[in-house]
């Protein structure tokens, strides 16, 4: 098996931070970085992030001291993410209705391929963040309110001394295959004729391989028998990691009997080139863990490159 395809960052993974986790323990010197002059602050309106755009494309709304400053003493939480392009960068958690200088209001998942790769996963980190935040004003323990420590990696109850920290939801995410053939499903509420590898949330007591063959029999009613991990990706929607995976059928009927899928079914590499190339089949955004598996899967075989396939981002097939 060859390793899946490596020439497109994973959107929410990219490159570019330095999280400098010994300074959020210093009070000093996380006040000192909210007061220096090149500073940048990614601001959050609730949970939706703002974006800007330069010559018809999405790019960070990255705020300087200046416009910073009269929204610093509103903001619910301000958490220093690190430093991104040699400057400290920090989240600030903003109301729904506070006023920006600029930018507009953006869904990260349809800003794909159509925003670099770095920016798109600061923007990410910060609504994870902020996300969790909001989720957490109140200690778990005890029902008292928690306080922002550690640069807002931490909130801490004074009432009984319990510590809360940012929470992450493993899933799973695989392609199963039968031979020559893959597994995709589709859920009621995607676009039309948009097909996907199955995915689910690992349970408490669960290992991920178990996780991948029960969430896959539940889904399909097919029985999974070797499984192997391929990847991750961070999925800020509103806290996950996906664990991507390939794993080998030992029963090929379908039945989509948990409500989850609308449909699935088995595609050959031929199926999926002549449906995509009708229009009947829409496959995954390209920096997504999703389309990594299955393009990894294509390429296996001898002579299969992706390139034969008519795919379009659609990121790019949206505009």
């Amino acid at each position: 098996m060859k390793p899946i395809p490596g020439d497109i960052p994973y959107v929410f993974a990219g490159p570019g931070l330095e999280r400098r986790t010994a300074e959020r323990r210093d009070p000093a010197a996380v006040a000192a970085a909210l007061a220096r002059a090149d500073t940048r602050f990614v601001p959050m309106l609730g949970t939706h992030n703002i974006v800007i755009h330069e010559g018809g494309m999405p790019r960070a709304l990255l705020l300087d001291q200046a416009e910073a400053h009269p929204l610093l003493e509103e903001a619910r939480h301000t958490v220093l993410l690190g430093s991104f392009g040699g400057r400290l960068c920090f989240a600030l958690g903003l109301d729904e209705t506070a006023t920006l200088p600029r930018g507009e209001r953006a869904d990260l998942r349809m800003l794909g391929v159509l925003m670099d790769d770095a920016e798109l996963a600061l923007l990410g980190y910060a609504r994870a963040l902020v996300h969790w935040h909001l989720q957490n004003p109140y200690c778990s323990r005890c029902g008292h309110p928690t306080e922002s420590v550690h640069g807002g990696f931490e909130r801490a109850c004074a009432n009984c001394g319990a510590q809360h920290f940012p929470r992450l939801d493993p899933a799973i995410i695989v392609l199963v295959t039968h031979g020559e053939r893959c597994l995709l499903g589709r859920q009621a509420s995607w676009p039309a004729k948009r097909y996907a590898t199955l995915a689910g949330f690992v349970e408490p007591g669960e290992s991920l391989e178990a996780a991948v063959r029960r969430e896959v029999e539940e889904e399909t009613d097919v029985r999974v028998g070797r499984v192997r991990y391929q990847a991750s990706q961070p999925w800020p929607f509103p806290s996950s990691l996906m664990l991507g995976f390939r794993a080998e059928a030992e029963t090929a009927a379908i039945h989509c009997r948990d409500g989850e899928l609308e449909h699935a079914a088995w595609f050959s590499r031929d199926d999926i080139v002549k449906l995509v190339g009708t229009g009947e089949l829409l496959l995954s955004p390209s920096r997504s863990i999703s389309y990594r598996l299955i393009r990894g899967w294509f390429e296996e075989a001898p002579g299969r490159s992706f390139g034969e396939v008519a795919y379009v981002d659609p990121t790019l097939a949206s505009r």
